[in-house]
């Protein structure tokens, strides 16, 4: 059945609230668009509007304007007509700060403190002592309005009847009943979890704000050391608690290390990095790392320093009480159920490791962010679950049950009051300790007023202002009031209601994870696997991935959906790319002079842990490949994969080598390469074998003659030789012929 229209139905709470008399009509105050130039905070107040005597407020003023203030004087108000039931309390809560609520300002002297000066950026402290016969408030039961209004100078704007600063929040008178109120309070601790892309807890700087002073993390547990005797009951996510573990043990990142704990996989006492000290509860849950080249610096001490001092002071709060465990991760439960309800198992299991390697007492629990949980969803928790739910998750009206325990569905559902957890007006934070302690006993007032004795059961909000957070504990102990452990409300009997009273709209299933949260934590856990499956020893990488891939379905990120779908988007790229460096390696081609003929490919591992692999060959069909391609490689190692190709048909095939896990998933790695098949006919051969013949015949016909004319040539120069030297002897001497002397001038014959 659907809800109310909630803007229908605070149109009515403000034209019912009217005609009570606490009418809405504008104040001479600034527009609301401007902001105060003085704020004003309440650290203080009386919890109860007395019968007679003072009611005391302290707080401080702080100047965020740009003009010096003077004489500032800090005035209490009070409305002059009570809120006499939840539904109105809550309208009330909602009305802006500017709006006239019928107050009546207290200005008779000494009833008010004044700040002489007060310069840009300062702040003061101030005490108001109001008789509370001067806040003219009637003698009626009910819940009023009461705050500081601020007025003073500047050098340009005098002082004038605005208030430039203002804080209110509410206060019941204290109930007629004789009865008494019981409530139960419920600490949470949950948030959004991060990692980054190497699988070590993301930005590290804001769990160091977190845990630090004041921080939303440090001031849980002041709120739970200001409690005193009062009891309260935690409400946690294991997955805050399994980061600040991580963040103990120096924030590892993702490790695909083997597990030591798996039987023959214990590293040597020689490279054990413990030197025999004993492992601590984290350390079973957090992966083991090679010590670091780098030392760590002073920020990384620090931050160690800080989650294990947190965690030990947790595990001292928490003592042996049972603690209320959410599903890790805050799992969105409603979304699980409708698209993958094997999370929801997943995620209770891990929580229990959890808790049990802190040694802490848990109590399977589902409380929904927003209070709401859809029947689907109901049905998937096992009736052992404690439930919690707020009172708008029922329609038509919030269900009647004295023990504010209902059955429906086979289930046992608390109730929880969602105006008592949405805490005070503006514009102080709705998540102010002050205003949620205020909030919850008008809360209480009124019901006991108008009868209702049932269990108010409160589960606060998880951001706190850390400064003040021991005021909320601080002054709920009044004589009408009994808060009780939150275990004996759960073991009160039920109340059961028609199971149609579960009111889970459209805009609830707008409201919840898309089914392309849930396919992008599959694919990371699936790359997981496939890497498990190819490590050839034993690792926790599963393990990690499942932590990581869980706080991205947090119902914590349903505002922003996208960045949670990124993360576990990086988780899988992550994987993808170290499966993506076990690669093959294969030859530009191959060409075959026959039937079939050898293959050779080069397989490699770059990781830095041994891998158990195989290479998955595919052809065109027309080829095919033979041999056993799964190996099994050392880290960094190189491996040669030998196929044996035939075919029958000449031309060029096609081949794909691809590296896979035994199983034949695809890692990612992929080689193509063309083998050409050439088969020679046997006329070739024959054609082959005649011209070797011919080729030999010739040689066989010249080489003689060859040799015969080279021998010629040798004698006919041995014979030039021989000649040579004889025409270089000596020969013998002989007497030349005289000629006779000559007869110059006659010619011979004549005288």
């Amino acid at each position: 059945m659907p809800r109310p229209s909630f803007r229908a139905a605070l149109a009515g709470l403000v034209t019912l609230g009217v005609a009570g008399g606490w009418a809405l009509t504008p104040a001479a105050a600034a527009p609301a668009e401007d902001a105060d130039p003085l704020v004003v905070h309440i650290d203080s107040i009386s919890p109860v509007l007395p019968t007679s005597g003072d009611v005391e407020i302290t707080g401080t003023v702080t100047n965020v304007g740009d003009e010096t203030f003077t004489r500032i004087n800090l005035h209490a108000f009070s409305s002059q007509s009570p809120i006499a039931d939840s539904a109105n309390l809550a309208a009330s809560a909602l009305i802006g700060p500017d709006t006239y609520i019928g107050e009546q300002r207290v200005v008779e002297p000494g009833s008010f403190d004044t700040v002489d000066e007060l310069a840009p950026g300062e702040s003061e402290s101030f005490t108001d002592s109001v008789p509370v016969e001067l806040l003219g408030i009637p003698d009626e039961a009910g819940v009023y309005w009461i705050g500081i209004h601020a007025l003073g100078d500047t050098p340009t704007v005098p002082r004038d009847g605005v208030a430039d600063g203002r804080a209110r929040t509410f206060i019941p008178a204290e109930p007629a009943s004789d009865d008494v109120q019981e409530t139960s309070v419920i600490l949470p601790i949950r948030g959004r979890v991060w990692y980054a892309a190497d699988g070590s807890l993301g930005a590290p700087e804001r769990w160091a704000r977190r845990l630090a002073e004041g921080g939303s993390l440090d001031a849980v547990l002041d709120m739970a050391d200001s409690a005193g005797t009062t009891p309260y009951t935690w409400l946690v996510d294991p997955a805050v608690l399994h980061a600040l573990m991580r963040l103990q043990s120096g924030n590892p990142p993702r490790t695909i290390a083997p597990d030591t704990s798996v039987p023959g996989q214990e590293p040597s006492p020689t490279k054990s990095p413990t030197d025999g000290a004993e492992t601590s509860p984290t350390e079973s849950l957090t992966p083991s790392q090679p010590a670091e080249s780098e030392s760590p610096n002073a920020a990384d001490d620090e931050l160690v320093a800080a989650a294990e001092a947190w965690l030990n002071r947790f595990r001292a709060l928490a003592g042996s009480r049972p603690v209320l465990t959410l599903p890790y991760g805050d799992l969105d439960v409603s979304a699980a159920a409708r698209n993958a309800p094997e999370r929801y198992d997943q995620a209770v299991a891990r929580g229990e490791q959890v808790m049990a390697a802190l040694a802490l007492s848990s109590e399977k629990t589902v409380s929904p962010v927003d209070g709401h949980l859809s029947p689907e969803a109901l049905a998937l928790v096992p009736t052992d679950t404690v439930v919690l739910l707020a009172d708008t998750a029922f329609a038509p009206v919030p269900p009647t049950s004295p023990s504010s325990v209902v059955r429906l569905l086979g289930h046992e559902v608390v109730v929880t009051s969602s105006g008592a957890e949405a805490g005070g007006p503006a514009p102080t934070a709705a998540n102010d300790p002050l205003a949620l302690r205020q909030r919850l006993l008008s809360e209480a007032a009124l019901r006991l007023e108008n009868g209702d004795t049932a269990p108010l059961v409160v589960t606060l909000p998880t951001v706190w202002r850390g400064e003040d957070a021991d005021q909320f504990f601080a002054e709920l102990d009044q004589p009408w009031l009994d808060v009780v452990p939150f275990g004996d409300v759960a073991a009160r009997s039920a109340t059961d209601i028609p199971d149609t009273s579960l009111a889970y709209t459209e805009t609830d299933i707008e409201d919840e994870l898309s089914p392309a949260s849930f396919t992008a934590a599959t694919r990371a856990s699936d790359a997981a696997s496939t890497m498990e499956e190819v490590l050839t020893l034993e690792t926790t990488i599963e393990d990690q991935v499942r932590d990581e891939v869980m706080v991205t379905l947090s119902a914590q990120h349903r505002e922003r959906p996208r960045l949670a779908i990124a993360a576990a988007g990086r988780v899988e790229d992550a994987l993808r790319d170290q499966l993506a460096r076990i690669r093959i390696e294969a030859p530009t081609a191959v060409t075959l002079s026959s039937d079939n003929g050898p293959l050779g490919a080069t397989l490699v591992n770059g990781l830095d842990q041994p891998v158990t692999v195989q290479v998955v060959a595919t052809t065109d069909g027309q080829l095919t490949l033979t041999g056993d391609g799964v190996r099994e490689l050392a880290p960094q190692a190189r491996s040669v994969i030998r196929f044996e190709a035939s075919t029958q048909q000449a031309g060029i095939h096609p081949v794909r080598l691809a590296v896979t896990t035994v199983d034949g998933v695809p890692l990612g790695s992929v080689d193509e390469l063309p083998i050409r098949a050439a088969r020679v006919s046997a006329l070739i051969w024959i054609v082959m074998a005649a011209g070797a013949l011919v080729l030999f015949g010739m040689i066989g016909y010249r080489l003689p003659r060859q040799i015969r004319a080279r021998r010629a040539e040798q004698a006919a120069a041995e014979r030039a030789e021989v000649e040579h030297a004889e025409d270089q002897r000596p020969q013998p001497e002989h007497p030349q012929p005289v000629d006779p002397p000559a007869h110059h001038g006659l010619e011979p014959g004549r005288p």
